[in-house]
């Protein structure tokens, strides 16, 4: 699932992350200390270019006449001029930077130090995460981290926002960590973002890592059976005959990355690990970057909050 990172012409991957996180699985990018300057991070992370706008154009005829597209602009990178997408000259772009910034301003505020940031898509999509804390809420072994992402687009495919996200380090499957009725904030591309908008969801940090921590030990004392788990995901899945459901239920019954630890292994906890790892590695997808994305922001990202909302004991 590597492919989704963007890869220059030079060889270098745009992502940089925290080297006492770990290194990422797949093994790529920048490595940097704690406490490295923001400005590092930027050219690190390859989000030192900014998005540009140009006219659309069209030839009206083979010895080329043109037209202008008045309410359409071509959004652009100002280092490779490659294309990002074509917008209406109403977006409101977000600049690469500008996410690395607003990072700058939670650090004041909470205390909290960019753990990776990177770009997808050749630049089309964006992001950046900071540490919220790190717990093994079932055994030392099954460590699972608290993250705040914030991410956006230069293409129109997506909003500007900032949500609470879970990984577990054993296998980095991840979940969206919501609190009340707030997963996420989302601000338009029609609107300016402005970082102020999101202190009332920044300052519930501490109340929804607490929540989430004890919904895992409350899904890791859960047993669950064999014919319980089957209904469950049945119902998740929409059936008992979908290749989601079976190969689920295989990462259930111990296939599964971590799935034999103590507090996991027939446990509701064992179950929503089961869920989780097929959106975010196994299910069937054209490439692995459209895997990818649908496992933080697409139809995968929904079919584990399903699973959650199913899991929780009542």
């Amino acid at each position: 699932m590597s492919h989704e990172l963007t890869v220059r012409a030079d060889g270098a991957v745009e992502f940089a992350y925290l080297a006492s996180d770990g290194t990422p699985w797949h093994g790529l990018g920048q490595a940097l200390e704690d406490g490295t300057s923001l400005d590092a991070w930027r050219t690190a992370a390859g989000m030192d270019w900014r998005i540009k706008r140009g006219i659309v154009r069209f030839n009206t005829s083979y010895d080329g006449d043109q037209m202008e597209l008045p309410d359409q602009h071509v959004l652009f990178r100002s280092d490779t001029k490659a294309p990002l997408g074509v917008v209406s000259r109403k977006y409101q772009v977000v600049q690469p930077d500008e996410v690395i910034e607003f990072f700058r301003d939670i650090a004041r505020a909470g205390g909290l130090e960019l753990s990776a940031a990177g770009t997808i898509y050749g630049g089309k999509r964006f992001w950046a995460t900071a540490k919220i804390g790190e717990s093994s809420p079932t055994s030392v072994r099954d460590t699972v981290g608290g993250y705040i992402l914030i991410s956006t687009s230069a293409d129109g495919s997506l909003a500007t926002e900032v949500r609470r996200t879970t990984v577990r380090a054993v296998c980095k499957n991840t979940l969206a960590m919501a609190f009340g009725d707030k997963a996420a904030v989302r601000v338009s591309h029609r609107s300016v973002f402005d970082p102020s908008q999101v202190k009332d969801f920044m300052g519930l940090n501490t109340a929804a890592w607490d929540s989430f921590r004890a919904n895992v030990a409350r899904l890791a004392n859960a047993p669950v059976v064999q014919d319980e788990a089957e209904d469950i995901l049945a119902k998740i899945f929409g059936g008992n005959e979908t290749s989601g459901f079976k190969r689920t239920l295989g990462l259930f019954n111990g296939e599964g990355m971590g799935a034999t630890l103590d507090g996991v292994m027939g446990t509701r906890w064992g179950l929503l690990n089961a869920v989780t790892e097929y959106a975010d590695h196994h299910v069937r997808a054209r490439t692995d970057e459209n895997r990818f994305v649908a496992s933080q922001w697409g139809a995968g990202a929904d079919l584990k909050q399903r699973a959650l909302a199913a899991l929780l004991p009542a």
